[in-house]
C-alpha cells in the first residue's frame, strides 16, 4: 500500500486555476520563490562562522579535560584528553586552552574544508530543488482561505502514483525546531567525537518540515530536482521553476469556491467542460451555523 492519499488537492486563485487548465500544467517551483520567509533556500548560511566553531570546540575540550566524569567515545581526541586527566597535564582551564588552541585550529581547518564542500552541495541541490504543493483535502477552509483567495478561486484533485507526475508525495510535518542545513552541535561532535556525518543525505528532508502554527494546511509536497547543470546557469531566481505536464485523466475533479464570481464559475465550467470531458465538476458552498464547507455536483443542461 503507499504511503500516501490516492489524491491532494491543488488550490489556486481563479487567474491560476485557468492557467493550469489551459496549458495542463502544474508549477513546480524553486524554494527561493516561496514567499515563506523561514523556507531554506540556496542562499541560507550556516548559524555559526568557522571562529564560533573554533571556540566552541576549545570550551568543549577543555570542559572534558576538568569534567567530573572521563570523556567518552574512542575517538583520538577522547584517547588524547584521557591521557592529559591520567598525567594532571594542566593546573588550570586558561593553561589548556592555550595548548587546545594551536591543536583545535588545525582539526577545525580540515573540518572546514568539509562544510565548505557541504555548502557548495546545498547550492548545487537547492536551485535545482522543484517542489510543488498540495493539501490532504479539498475542504481544507485554511487552504480555500489562504490560497485560493477566500474561496472565490478552486481547488482541484489530482491523482498521484507511480503513472502520474505525482509519484511520491510525502507529507509536511509541524515541529517547532526549523531546520538547518547543518548545526553547530553536529559539527561540534565531528571533531570532538570523530562522529560520522553526511548531511547531504538529508537535503531533502529540510524541506518537509514548517512551523506548527501552518498545520491546518495539512501540506503534502512532491520533490524533484531538475538538471543541476542547467540549473546552475541561469542567475535569473524568477525563472527557477518548471511547468510539469499532467493528462487529462489525472485530473479527477474541480471544486468551484464558495464565493466564486458567477462570471468566473461560468467560464471555468466551460472550460473543463470543453477540456476535461471526464473531470468531475463540484460547487462548495458554506454550511449554515458551522465553519465547514459542502460540496454538490454541477450537471451541465443539455
Amino acid at each position: 500500500m503507499p504511503d500516501h492519499p490516492d489524491t491532494l488537492a491543488k488550490f489556486a486563485e481563479a487567474d491560476t486555476a485557468f492557467k493550469i487548465l489551459e496549458s495542463q500544467c502544474l508549477r513546480w517551483s524553486a524554494p527561493v520563490l516561496f514567499s515563506d520567509p523561514f523556507e531554506l533556500n540556496h542562499r541560507t548560511a550556516l548559524a555559526f562562522d568557522p571562529q564560533t566553531l573554533l571556540q566552541s570546540v576549545i570550551r568543549a575540550a577543555c570542559g572534558m579535560i576538568f569534567a567530573r566524569e572521563e570523556p567518552r567515545g574512542a575517538s583520538p581526541l577522547a584517547t588524547v584528553i584521557r591521557r592529559w586527566r591520567d598525567e594532571e597535564r594542566f593546573g588550570s582551564p586558561e593553561e589548556a586552552e592555550e595548548v587546545l588552541s594551536e591543536l583545535m585550529a588545525r582539526m577545525v581547518d580540515q573540518r572546514q574544508d568539509e562544510i565548505d564542500e557541504l555548502m557548495g552541495d546545498w547550492r548545487l541541490y537547492t536551485r535545482s530543488l522543484r517542489i510543488c504543493s498540495f493539501s490532504a483535502k479539498v475542504d481544507n477552509l485554511t487552504a480555500w482561505q489562504y490560497f485560493a483567495n477566500e474561496h472565490r478561486g478552486a481547488a482541484f484533485k489530482f491523482q498521484c502514483g507511480d503513472d502520474t507526475p505525482l509519484r511520491h508525495p510525502q507529507a509536511v510535518r509541524y515541529n517547532l525546531a526549523r531546520p538547518e542545513i547543518t548545526s553547530l552541535k553536529e559539527q561540534l561532535n565531528v571533531v570532538l567525537y570523530n562522529e560520522k556525518l553526511r548531511s547531504q543525505e538529508f537535503f531533502e528532508d529540510k524541506f518537509l518540515v514548517k512551523q506548527p502554527s501552518a498545520k491546518n494546511e495539512s501540506e503534502w509536497r512532491c520533490l524533484m530536482n531538475v538538471n543541476a547543470e542547467e540549473s546552475a546557469k541561469s542567475t535569473d531566481e524568477s525563472l527557477w521553476y518548471s511547468d510539469v505536464k499532467f493528462a487529462p485523466e489525472h485530473l479527477r475533479s474541480v471544486y468551484l469556491g464558495a464565493f466564486m464570481p458567477v462570471a468566473t464559475k461560468k467560464k471555468l465550467v466551460e472550460l473543463v467542460t470543453e477540456k476535461y470531458p471526464e473531470t468531475k465538476i463540484f460547487q462548495a458552498e458554506a454550511t449554515p451555523g458551522k465553519y465547514e464547507i459542502g460540496f454538490s455536483r454541477v450537471t451541465l443542461k443539455n
